[in-house]
């Protein structure tokens, strides 16, 4: 192209801003069309910005570059109203030297792009403009997304301009720039958190921490994880890089019975912070939280928040771990999809000691059917040479886990891709995978995606020092849209009670101090009944007190009464009296919890119903309510906590505390002795704000500590079901029913409705 031309252009890109670009606006012609704006991710280079490649000055300093590190590029281009768009002129930076990868899109919102340009490259002859002609498309916005050169990954561009027809626009008077992030890799800032670096108001994360005491893996949900919570043992930032580290030991809690191994990674979840939401409902069916197949009947994909779905992340394998059996030493789970129970992909990484290179495979786990493994780099086995084309340690890749759904005849077949970017640019791409007959493509099914460190080693001889590390520095999922309406589902969960209760009077619901030595509702009329929530063992009765055996074993217990419904200036109030075992644990932090929850008129929940994290109960799931915690003899100042449910799916009521939200703790410290009485109170509260939430402990008629909360504009105002619930080791020495030293003997037990 001569210079000539590249004058011409200039006329129509009107390189002074606060010009006007021609443009033909009875669209039967060509002409220069305005660029308002130029924009991209804020991961430019230095003074590169994007906004030097709509100045009109061809000065090689004046470019836009960007480094891919493996990843596209993109340039949007914004002309500043719907235009009939005709072509496209790049000027590359050493563009008569090398080529340029790329592909050019198209929208009308910004929002829905199409390809008009195919992956291509550019010429390589020329520093000026190169123009691409296009079929005629109606469209505001272009993206340019650029993938690298001949020589590296870096994506440099020194001016564009765009041809068509349409209506004038004006050029702002000044240029709209992009803030340029981050001083790490990638952009990311290694004096940021994770939650500050990484959009994760889309997860939660899950660690090998046990840290309150309930025998599993403690989990951190979206809206504290998205405002800065990190943990320096498992989950935080690389002070190098700006990456988001997960680092897991074979030691350390997991997080169920059903889960052999440790993890430190995150969850998915589509709700996004949105805790009216559950994590999943009862039985298994797709929520505003979850995603489904295509090939899902038409109810799952309208109760869904999203259809099939893209993974992708950038990362790098740090460290494995070296010891243990030999076909466990070495591997990690990098990325999953995880279904109801199954998995359609666990992605791994695997680096055996005398290897220099690690492998990728995948394991598809069915609902239906065997386990099938797909080596992809490499292969999975226990004694391997090393793969001369395998991913080292420390290096960079990036992964692209798909689900789509291809037609056939009437049918959708779910498909399963997996691609691999390697540090270079190049792609290993598996197989497509036929999902058809795994059993996923039913109703009461959904999925999640993960990604982390899940180790897959839990025979180390050196659990805590021998560890697998990764490190995140790109994250993302994307799903399709759900269609707007379908067939309901045939099985829904209820997420209020089915008819509204009759709003409660002041007066005793209950005043039950056990004078009959039962735990049922018996002919006195102060008598509540009392179910079990975790073990069959859990309660004892004689006459005069109820006991909550808990001395070696988290145990919990409840009562059941006739829903109470608060209105303005109405209180519910529990009251509870109960006489501590001779051994008193210590540095039990939130042992003793009491909550109270709206039933949602669950007729299961009137009879005992055991739970433990080996086995959790769905009936549990979701219950409206607000919790109160103990501190039991901590080393620091003890506090009452205030706590609200926010309707994960655990099944344990209040047997772990993932399920519940942090509202407020304080009041004056306290402590507990063994062989004393005390009574406690739970106080719920309609006010004009909202709930308020009261926990108050005492001795002979004295307040130890109190501590108050408000929930502002709290909707739960139907209460149905007292509980309690110990963590082991807190009260007690004995697990069994019948010994004195076993767990708290309550002698009075008393639940009223109380007025202004």
């Amino acid at each position: 192209m001569n210079h000539l031309l590249r004058n011409s252009i200039l006329l129509g890109v009107a390189s002074v801003f606060g010009t006007q670009a021609f443009a033909n606006t009875a669209c039967d012609g060509i002409g220069s069309l305005t660029i308002v704006s130029a924009t991209d991710d804020g991961l430019y280079e230095e003074t590169h910005g994007p906004e030097n490649t709509i100045d009109g000055n061809f000065d090689p300093d004046s470019r836009w570059s960007n480094q891919g590190q493996g990843t596209p590029k993109s340039l949007l281009l914004d002309l500043g109203a719907e235009q009939t768009v005709k072509s496209l002129a790049i000027a590359w930076y050493k563009g008569d030297s090398r080529k340029s990868t790329f592909e050019v899109e198209t929208s009308p919102d910004g929002a829905r792009f199409e390809t008009v340009r195919a992956e291509g490259q550019s010429g390589g002859g020329t520093r000026d403009l190169e123009r691409y002609d296009i079929a005629p498309v109606q469209a505001q916005y272009l993206r340019i997304n650029a993938k690298g050169n001949e020589a590296n990954d870096w994506n440099s561009i020194v001016e564009v301009a765009a041809y068509g027809c349409g209506t004038p626009v004006d050029k702002p008077d000044q240029p709209v720039l992009t803030e340029r992030q981050g001083a790490g890799l990638y952009g990311l800032d290694p004096e940021k958190t994770p939650g500050e670096n990484f959009d994760l108001a889309g997860w939660y994360v899950t660690t090998p921490a046990d840290d309150d005491g309930d025998g599993t893996s403690d989990s951190v949900y979206e809206n504290e994880l998205a405002a800065g919570w990190t943990d320096p043992r498992y989950f935080y930032t690389d002070p190098a890089t700006g990456g988001m580290v997960f680092r897991v030991t074979p030691a350390g809690a997991k997080t169920s019975a059903n889960t052999s191994y440790t993890r430190t990674e995150l969850r998915g979840m589509l709700r996004r912070g949105d805790y009216a939401i559950q994590t999943r409902i009862e039985g298994g069916y797709p929520n505003k939280n979850n995603w489904v197949f295509s090939s899902a009947p038409l109810s799952a994909q309208a109760a869904s928040a999203g259809v099939d779905g893209t993974l992708r992340a950038t990362l790098s394998v740090n460290q494995v771990t070296r010891q243990g059996k030999a076909y466990q030493v070495g591997r990690v789970v990098i990325g999953q999809i995880h279904a109801k129970n199954d998995e359609p992909i666990r992605l791994y990484y695997r680096k055996l000691p005398q290897n220099k290179y690690g492998s990728i495979y995948f394991a598809h786990d069915p609902e239906t059917g065997k386990e099938v493994w797909v080596d992809v780099i490499g292969g999975r086995g226990d004694r391997i040479a090393n793969p001369e084309d395998g991913i080292a340690l420390d290096e960079i890749f990036s992964y692209e886990i798909k689900v789509t759904g291809r037609p056939e005849g009437d049918r959708i077949i779910p498909m399963l891709h997996l691609k691999i970017i390697r540090d270079d640019g190049t792609e290993v791409v598996a197989e497509p995978f036929d999902m058809r007959d795994s059993g996923f493509s039913v109703e009461d099914e959904f999925m999640f995606f993960k990604a982390g460190a899940y180790t897959g080693n839990n025979t180390s001889p050196a659990p805590e020092t021998d560890f697998d590390r990764v490190i995140f520095y790109a994250l993302d999922y994307t799903h399709d849209a759900p269609p707007a309406d379908g067939p309901p589902l045939t099985k829904t969960t209820a997420q209020r009670s089915p008819a509204p209760a009759a709003p409660a009077s002041p007066g005793i619901v209950f005043d039950d101090s056990f004078a009959d030595g039962g735990r049922d509702d018996g002919s006195d009329a102060s008598d509540s009944n009392w179910w079990t929530t975790s073990n069959s063992s859990s309660i004892e009765v004689s006459q005069g007190r109820l006991g909550l055996v808990s001395g070696g074993s988290g145990r919990g217990i409840r009562t059941t009464f006739a829903p109470q419904m608060l209105t303005e200036g109405h209180t519910l109030k529990a009251s509870f009296t109960f006489e501590t075992p001779a051994t008193t644990g210590h540095d039990r932090g939130a042992a003793f919890r009491v909550g109270l929850f709206d039933t949602l008129g669950r007729g299961a929940l009137e009879g005992d119903l055991s739970a433990s994290s080996k086995s959790p109960n769905a009936t549990y799931d979701g219950l409206p309510g607000y919790l109160i915690t103990y501190d039991v003899n901590t080393a620091e100042a003890a506090n009452i906590e205030v706590r609200k449910h926010n309707d994960q799916a655990l099944g344990r009521l209040l047997g772990g505390l993932d399920a519940w939200d942090m509202l407020g703790e304080g009041g004056a410290s306290y402590r507990f002795a063994a062989g004393q009485t005390y009574t406690g109170t739970l106080a719920v509260a309609k006010r004009a704000e909202g709930v308020e939430i009261t926990g108050t402990l005492m001795q002979d008629g004295e307040v130890l500590s109190t501590f108050s909360q408000i929930d502002p504009g709290s909707d739960i105002d139907t209460l149905g079901m007292l509980a309690f619930h110990v963590n082991s080791k807190t009260f007690g020495s004995s697990k069994s029913p019948g010994e004195t030293d076993n767990g708290l003997d309550f002698t009075n037990v008393k639940l009223e409705v109380l007025a202004e």
